[in-house]
């Protein structure tokens, strides 16, 4: 499986979103060490992705409510 690219980030795949790592990657070197970085690797490269959906995403006012007590 390829991961990265131009407009992905590290260990993404081609569907936004999705990430691997470890042997599935086509480059991989097929060792746990590898693997194992590959995993803290692509931690970063989430937290990374779901800040940009964050960002991305149309920020909603919620109407505010009075509060009044009752008497």
């Amino acid at each position: 499986m390829l991961t990265g690219g131009d407009d992905r980030f590290p260990m993404e795949t081609n569907k936004p979103g999705v990430f691997a790592v470890g042997d599935v990657r086509s480059s991989s070197v097929k060792r746990v060490a590898a693997s194992v970085g590959d995993g803290a690797q692509v931690v970063a490269a989430i937290h990374q992705y779901l800040a940009a959906q964050e960002r991305a995403r149309p920020m909603i006012v919620q109407p505010q409510m009075q509060v009044t007590a009752a008497g």
